[in-house]
C-alpha cells in the first residue's frame, strides 16, 4: 500500500511535487528577468543593445530578448507615463511624449532648458547656418554650439564665414527618440520643446 501511494504522489493538476517547484522557479525566473532588464535600463543613461542588456543581466541572449518584449508589453498595457522605447537597434526606459514637458523641469544641468532649446532649433532647421541661430537664441548660440558639439550630438561644417549645423546620428539615441527622417525628427523636438508651427 505505501508503495502505490508513493507512485500516485501527483496533485489533481497531474504536476508532481518536484515538477511543481520546477514550474514555480521558471515562473519565478521569467518575472525576475524582467524586473533585472527593467532595472537596468531605468539605470542607464543611454539607450542599450540586447547584447549590452545582456551583458548586465548575465542571462542567455534569448532569456533577455523574451524579457525586454514582455516589459515592452507590459509597458504598454500599464497607465503609466513611462514607455520603453526602441531606438534602432537600442532600447530605453523613458518619459512618454505627452510627459517631456512636465520631466523637463527636472532635467539634469547638463542639458539644461536654454541648451535644450538650441538643440531642438537645430534640428527642426537643419541644415542651419549659426548666424541664423544666433538671430533665434543671440550671443549663447556659439556656447551652446560649443556645447552640443562636445558632447557629440551635432555635426558643423564651414560655411562662408560661418557654419552650417546639423544633427549627428548620436542626437536621436540621446535625446530617446525614434524618426525615421529628418521631417519626422523635425516634428518630435518641436514636441519636445514647444516650438511651435508657427516658427515653421
Amino acid at each position: 500500500m505505501e508503495d502505490a501511494e508513493n507512485e500516485d504522489s501527483s496533485d489533481a493538476d497531474g504536476f508532481k511535487p518536484d515538477e511543481e517547484q520546477l514550474i514555480s522557479e521558471e515562473i519565478e525566473d521569467e518575472e525576475e528577468i524582467e524586473q533585472i532588464v527593467e532595472a537596468v535600463l531605468f539605470s542607464s543613461s543611454h539607450p542599450l543593445t540586447v547584447p549590452e542588456i545582456e551583458e548586465a543581466v548575465g542571462k542567455p541572449r534569448s532569456e533577455v530578448r523574451q524579457g525586454v518584449k514582455k516589459l515592452r508589453r507590459m509597458y504598454q498595457n500599464r497607465k503609466t507615463a513611462l514607455e520603453i522605447t526602441k531606438i534602432g537597434r537600442k532600447f530605453s526606459l523613458q518619459l512618454k511624449p505627452e510627459f517631456n514637458k512636465y520631466g523637463m523641469e527636472m532635467m539634469d544641468e547638463e542639458i539644461n532648458k536654454p541648451l535644450l532649446k538650441t538643440a531642438a532649433l537645430i534640428a527642426y532647421y537643419q541644415p542651419i547656418r549659426q548666424s541664423e541661430l544666433k538671430k533665434m537664441v543671440g550671443e549663447k548660440a556659439y556656447d551652446h554650439v560649443d556645447s552640443l558639439e562636445d558632447k557629440g550630438l551635432i555635426l558643423s561644417e564651414k560655411d562662408g564665414r560661418t557654419y552650417s549645423l546639423r544633427t549627428s546620428s548620436k542626437f536621436q539615441e540621446y535625446f530617446g527618440l525614434e524618426a525615421r527622417d529628418r521631417e519626422e525628427l523635425k516634428k518630435l523636438m518641436a514636441k519636445k520643446v514647444g516650438i511651435g508651427d508657427e516658427e515653421s
